[in-house]
């Protein structure tokens, strides 16, 4: 995003164009400590390098792992293929076109039709990998504490995630409804920006609004959910006459599962806090962060964010046994031996 000088210098006949230039006095601090950003373009770009090559590949994997594995083929591994594809292309669509309009000179270079797509797909799929996170918290949920009870169907579960994904859909409208592809030819550079014209108060109503549903709503859904797991797993009681070693064994495994389900809310909630703090510090006075830091801290925030996509394979499914032994299936080198006349020859097989 390269800082546009004096907005109110730059001439313009379409009435858009002059909303735009009207309203973004506050807009325009974006586009200050530019030359901040710059100095720490060696440090940014490998840790955004680190999170799309970890985050793509992990979910790939994961992906991989369900897809191949036909007695993994069930409602919670869907759940989980989901999280994963949506962080996949969370990784694609939200690191690499964040960095390109932050560093280049000429801003947004990536045409009209990507500005809208990447800006529809980039909000779109954070919702989907949030509320996939509550689904699977509360399929868990209903497994654990109620596992008498009828699970959802596989087609059920179909018809959920592509009411995740239609719900995120239309969550992100109206940020598209005011997202606009800006081209100033004389200037040489081009903004895509989101601008609210003179609808602060239904620009403030739909920032809480989305704050309410894609953080404060699921991370509670996912902590109560998880709270009611680790109590049901607490006061559960090995039938029987356990043995020494078969109770140490089960509290063991409690202790592993509580830690796991603590890490699940722990990079939920800090992951995504930052991101929100600063977006609604924004919303309400963007003179309250200081002007010259504002870019380097909107970049350190949204890595911060998109480093969940990272976590998510590791604690969604590589610190389960089961995905674990199926990697190893995968990756394991197997011996055999082919006997001949004179010697013995190992080939090795993946």
């Amino acid at each position: 995003m390269e800082p546009i000088k004096n907005w109110d210098s730059i001439p313009t006949n379409d009435s858009v164009y002059e909303i735009i230039l009207k309203n973004s006095s506050n807009s325009s601090s974006q586009f200050t400590g530019v030359q901040l950003i710059q100095s720490f373009k060696p440090l940014i770009i490998p840790c955004y390098t680190l999170v799309v090559l970890i985050g793509i590949f992990g979910n790939y994997l994961l992906l991989y792992v369900i897809c191949k594995t036909k007695k993994m083929h069930n409602v919670t591994n869907f759940f989980i293929g989901n999280l994963a594809f949506s962080d996949m292309l969370m990784c694609a669509t939200c690191v690499p076109f964040t960095l390109a309009y932050a560093f280049n000179p000429q801003g947004w270079i990536f045409g009209k039709f990507l500005c809208y797509f990447v800006f529809l797909m980039q909000p779109m799929t954070v919702y989907v990998s949030v509320f996939t996170l509550t689904a699977i918290a509360v399929d868990r949920y209903y497994a654990t504490v109620h596992p008498l009870k009828k699970r959802i169907s596989v087609t059920s579960c179909v018809y959920v995630v592509g009411g995740i994904w239609l719900l995120s859909c239309a969550l992100v409208a109206p940020a598209i409804a005011h997202t606009y592809h800006v081209e100033f030819q004389r200037e040489g550079f081009t903004i895509c920006e989101e601008f609210w014209m003179e609808e602060e108060k239904e620009h403030l109503a739909y920032a809480y609004s989305t704050l309410i549903i894609t953080y404060i709503l699921p991370l509670s859904a996912v902590s109560l959910s998880y709270i009611c797991i680790t109590v049901k797993l607490k006061n559960r009681v090995v039938p029987g006459h356990p043995t020494q070693s078969q109770a140490e064994f089960e509290r063991a495994r409690k202790r592993k599962i509580f830690r796991l389900l603590v890490l699940v809310v722990a990079a939920f909630g800090i992951c995504w806090l930052p991101i929100h703090v600063f977006n609604i510090l924004r919303d309400i006075d963007i003179n309250l962060i200081n002007k010259h830091y504002f870019l380097l801290i909107q970049l350190l925030c949204h890595w911060f964010a998109m480093s969940s996509s990272c976590c998510n394979p590791f604690l969604y499914a590589w610190l389960h046994d089961r995905f674990r032994s199926e990697l190893k299936k995968m990756f394991t080198f197997k011996q055999k031996i082919i006997p001949t006349n004179h010697c013995v020859a190992m080939s090795v097989m993946l």
